[in-house]
């Protein structure tokens, strides 16, 4: 069986142990500290949510994931729902009634399982007025003998809503006084969050101590890349390991990714070396075709030029002199443009003084095909 996993939040065995933020992070949410937790995409900013809450045992979870929020009346029933998902009982379900009675609740029993569920009526749609409602809710279920954390995955996403600025207001301003229970708010857009978590001018302003989640120190990720390959009696060569790294800009995500591919196209008691590598690739492009063909078809020649440019001399100086010649793209006027434009779309993103692919096998197959 393929022992890599990505895409997905991973435990236990399958989690590559990273203690020092597990500790930090732990010892936040006891004593009730609200944090923010900074880190590209797939760096395993859930995971280390997840597994670190495991470890605490006794904490109950309300996980909320705001990815593609799309209005104040999805952000509060996100919330709703996840509070339904942890708490079943019949207590629960008479305090929704009465505490929440405007948003209609809608009681029923799971034909599966038996179980009774709840669903809020479609037509009712929730201001952010209702927010401090809904959080004395969360509220109520939160005890020293069950404590709760309180985790809001993709927060940055709330900046997209028409009212982000009142839901942010009235946000903080429950939970500044909910001292006792942890909130965790996990977002992998760093300008974003930054504009949520430093700017002056926001609700959230130095509300939450920051975590960054980086990526992982090569030596220890590679003792846990090299036991998984193990497992199979396979054994990969450290050079092929270094390429692997450099392909997926040291993202665990993306390297578990590549190593997963790497596994379906080798065989048990096999050496890995980097002939292995074109064959692994070809394997994740077939998968991600239409998501390539779907970029092409919603940018422009320009744009498309100075991705490829992107992809064979990295994006440290897009707008110096050797760049735009050799990229084709005559104007710096017109590289700014088009930078914006594909960072809006979610194609690029500035990192550490540099434009970086979100997905790096799309700037392989850029590179493969010689568009």
């Amino acid at each position: 069986m393929n022992p890599f996993y990505y895409g997905q939040i991973v435990k236990d065995e399958n989690f590559c142990r990273r203690p020092e933020l597990v500790d930090n992070l732990g010892g936040n949410i006891k004593r009730g500290q609200n944090v923010y937790i900074q880190g590209e995409r797939r760096t395993g900013k859930s995971s280390l949510i997840f597994e670190t809450i495991r470890k605490l045992k006794k904490i109950r979870l309300i996980y909320v994931d705001l990815l593609e929020v799309k209005s104040s009346d999805d952000f509060l029933k996100r919330v709703v729902m996840a509070v339904v998902s942890m708490e079943k009982s019949a207590r629960f379900f008479e305090q929704i009634f009465q505490k929440l009675a405007h948003i209609r609740p809608i009681a029923s029993v799971d034909p599966l399982t038996g179980l009774p569920t709840l669903t809020i009526d479609a037509a009712v749609e929730l201001k952010p007025d209702s927010i401090p409602g809904v959080l004395d809710l969360v509220s109520s279920y939160h005890s020293k003998a069950k404590p709760l954390v309180v985790v809001f995955d993709e927060f940055q996403d709330v900046l997209n809503l028409k009212d982000a600025r009142q839901t942010l207001a009235l946000l903080r301003s429950k939970v500044q006084f909910q001292s006792d229970i942890a909130y965790v708010f996990a977002g992998s857009i760093r300008n974003k969050m930054d504009s949520i978590f430093n700017d002056p001018d926001s609700a959230f302003f130095k509300a939450a101590i920051p975590i960054q989640v980086g990526s992982l120190k090569n030596e220890t990720f590679q003792k846990f890349i090299i036991g998984k390959f193990e497992t199979g009696k396979r054994r990969i060569k450290p050079e092929t390991l270094d390429s692997i790294f450099d392909i997926c800009f040291q993202i665990p995500g993306d390297i578990q990714q590549l190593c997963g591919a790497l596994w379906d196209t080798t065989s048990s008691g096999k050496g890995i070396s980097e002939e292995q590598l074109p064959s692994a690739l070809e394997l994740i492009f077939s998968h991600e075709l239409k998501g390539y063909e779907t970029i092409l078809n919603v940018i422009s020649r320009q744009q498309l030029k100075l991705l490829t440019a992107l992809a064979r001399m990295g994006g440290k100086a897009p707008m110096s002199s050797e760049f735009l010649k050799n990229s084709g793209i005559t104007q710096a006027s017109s590289v700014r443009r088009a930078l914006g434009r594909l960072v809006d779309l979610r194609i690029i993103f500035y990192y550490e003084n540099e434009y970086r692919f979100i997905n790096p096998f799309f700037r392989a197959w850029l590179l493969n095909k010689k568009l």
